[in-house]
């Protein structure tokens, strides 16, 4: 019995041969690859400016800091990958938690409260949903930032717009588990705003104006040139694997419909297309359900069994306890992520299905 991961990047040979084209021909540092890759995702997302680092989490932090939040408040969800908390640390600012919304995981814009130390928020498009743009500016005003943190959810749209456009700024991982990788770490900043563009493109450089100037304390957060080169083809097939991703949801929300004890996630409409970065279920037996799967050669994963606002460091510099987030804190005991990527094929998605099935028929 073959097993199933809960995820798989693909590589193919034309994606070796981008990257061994790029070390023979090209800078390694910010050769030739890195502008067209650049230029071809700001197309993709439908920004003027696109500019590549060194992972995600450096998008988020040069984006905090290029948009001047340092010492003051950035809202954000507790229901995410610690990366989106830390950034605003990193940035010098303060983490502030709004819970998360029972309906679709992400920052619920009820829960969201601004004060006047508040600079900007910072919504995570959660396993590839995109969150309530529209709510969560009404919810801020004109005068608070929005960095979409974009990391899970490369190409999905919301009311007719790719996730990156929405917001004064949007962030990327290109992480291997990502929807679309470059063969390792990376990252990437959409923007409309040439000031902001430019500020993040000195400071992933080391600050520099040019060669031997530099006039801000930047970092050493480029992306690699053959990184780039797959990134470029990875993003060709983008659409397509993504639309592969759908039909797999769809097939696991058909095949599970009926099973009672198992909540299936947002599945999207006519405003809002995701991408499925990841299949989460919610059920009250969450660690027996991955333990069954385990046993019949399925993994799966728990994205996020401790919320950001319990992590001891947060607990330490913050003094967030129990109960502070709820939502959240519920999710995070309840939420299981199924097995999906685009290589994935039906008979698998059926394997998967029958499991659940059986765990669920077999109990009194």
């Amino acid at each position: 019995m073959n097993k199933i991961p809960t995820s798989r990047p693909t590589v193919t040979e034309e994606m070796i041969e981008a990257m061994s084209d790029a070390l023979r021909n090209e800078r390694m540092v910010l050769g030739e690859s890195v502008f067209k890759f650049e230029d071809e995702f700001a197309r993709f997302v439908g920004t003027d400016h696109a500019i590549s680092v060194s992972s995600g989490t450096d998008a988020l932090i040069l984006s905090l800091l290029a948009l001047n939040v340092r010492g003051r408040e950035v809202v954000t969800t507790p229901l995410s990958f610690i990366a989106t908390a830390n950034a605003i640390v990193h940035a010098g600012a303060t983490p502030v938690f709004a819970d998360s919304s029972p309906q679709d995981y992400n920052l619920d814009p009820q829960e969201i409260r601004v004060g006047k130390e508040t600079a900007a928020v910072m919504p995570v498009h959660l396993f590839g949903y995109p969150s309530l743009m529209d709510e969560i500016r009404e919810a801020v005003g004109e005068k608070v930032k929005i960095i979409e943190d974009a990391c899970q959810a490369h190409g999905a749209t919301y009311k007719g717009k790719k996730v990156g456009s929405i917001g004064d700024v949007g962030c990327f991982s290109f992480y291997p588990t990502k929807n679309m990788t470059v063969g390792g770490d990376g990252g990437m900043v959409t923007t409309n705003d040439k000031r902001l563009a430019d500020d993040i493109r000195k400071l992933r450089d080391c600050g520099r104006t040019s060669r031997y100037i530099h006039d801000v304390f930047g970092f050493t957060s480029r992306l690699n040139t053959a990184n780039a080169a797959v990134g470029r083809v990875q993003l060709r097939h983008l659409s397509d694997w993504n639309e592969r991703r759908r039909r797999i949801a769809r097939r696991y929300a058909e095949k599970l419909k009926d099973v009672e004890e198992v909540r299936l996630p947002p599945m999207g409409g006519r405003e809002i297309t995701p991408v499925f970065h990841l299949f989460v279920v919610q059920t009250d037996d969450r660690d027996e359900l991955a333990k069954h799967l385990l046993a019949n050669g399925i993994e799966t994963g728990v994205h996020y069994p401790v919320p950001i606002h319990l992590q001891p460091v947060y607990r330490d510099a913050f003094g967030f306890s129990q109960g502070s987030y709820p939502e959240s804190e519920r999710q995070s005991g309840r939420l299981l992520s199924l097995p999906i990527f685009p290589a994935m094929n039906d008979e698998d998605v059926d394997r998967v299905c029958d499991s659940i099935i059986e765990h669920y028929g077999g109990k009194e």
